[in-house]
């Protein structure tokens, strides 16, 4: 036998790794930027192919079904937001639940929201804004990338704090409801920093942070505390895998995550103003449940809630 017959044996016999499909379940443009920056890294360090699909609807809850009932063998993960896990099964009815259909990989990152103002409004504060709601009740108007998510609700409890009247125009993702906003056919918008920072031109306006202190890549940005409004809730992005997923499986991904986010922390930083928050999958899994309680409160106050 040659060498070149025994290297094509053994690249024949060989076990080919199947990829890694990693969903989310929104249109391109929101949250997947992050997962853009690691998947290149994550596929090097996992030694196999990783692709990013997209699959909206629902407001993140189809394509957050699709992985609930996927085969639990580690080949399809959903990278989502807080929305469609924690704030989608407060007011509207899904057929999954996060404590009982997912197991956690890992936390990506952690970043409170911010307000945005179109930048052919004219508002530069939280004051204006109000002043302007309460002259014309309804007429503001803010976009979100569907109903029942977090910047639709954040953005009801603001309203319901102020006791004024805002009217709601969502759209089919965050990059369309932040294309509204840039447009003018928005004037407000919740949105997390990193899709805030990535997709706002220089005409879009930062001009509340709902969080209790001011973020380092926004010094110049007050909270909304600061502007008399004491709200403060936070976006985070986790990757998650179907319920009865091996551990082993789940702690070689989790790990490979925790490397693939060391490595471009820099760009995160540079591109999104923001940092990693990694925690491994027990960690992720008590700060969902965490989670949860707050996500009920807000919804309440936002008047939203409706499974009890």
């Amino acid at each position: 036998m040659t060498s070149m017959e025994f290297t094509s044996l053994v690249a024949e016999s060989a076990p080919v790794l199947k990829p890694l499909d990693i969903i989310v379940p929104f249109p391109p443009g929101g949250i997947d930027l992050i997962l853009k920056l690691v998947i290149p890294k994550l596929s090097i360090l996992l030694d196999r192919p990783v692709n990013l699909i997209n699959r909206p609807g629902g407001t993140g809850a189809l394509g957050t079904l699709e992985v609930a009932q996927a085969n639990p063998n580690g080949q399809t993960l959903l990278f989502v937001s807080q929305g469609p896990l924690a704030y989608q099964p407060l007011v509207n009815r899904v057929e999954y639940d996060v404590r009982h259909s997912f197991v956690p990989v890992c936390r990506f990152t952690l970043t409170p929201s911010v307000l945005m103002a179109s930048g052919q409004s004219t508002f530069k504060n939280m004051a204006e804004v109000v002043r302007a709601a309460k002259a014309q009740p309804g007429k503001i108007i803010y976009s979100t990338p569907g109903v029942g998510g977090l910047p639709h609700i954040g953005m009801e409890a603001f309203a319901q704090k102020l006791q004024i009247k805002l009217h709601h125009q969502p759209f089919a993702g965050a990059a369309a409801a932040i294309e509204a906003l840039k447009a003018g056919q928005a004037d407000l918008i919740a949105e997390q920093l990193p899709t805030a920072v990535a997709l706002a031109n220089e005409g879009a306006r930062i001009i509340g942070v709902f969080a209790p202190n001011r973020l380092t890549s926004l010094p110049e940005v007050p909270t909304m505390i600061e502007q008399g409004c004491d709200l403060a809730f936070q976006s985070w992005n986790v990757l998650m895998a179907p319920a009865g997923t091996p551990t082993d499986i789940l702690q070689r991904i989790s790990e490979a995550c925790l490397a693939a986010l060391l490595e471009v922390t820099g760009d995160l930083n540079n591109k999104m103003g923001m940092d990693p928050a990694y925690l491994g999958s027990a960690q992720t899994a008590t700060f969902i449940v965490s989670e949860l309680d707050r996500a009920r409160e807000l919804t309440r106050l936002s008047g939203l809630l409706t499974n009890k």
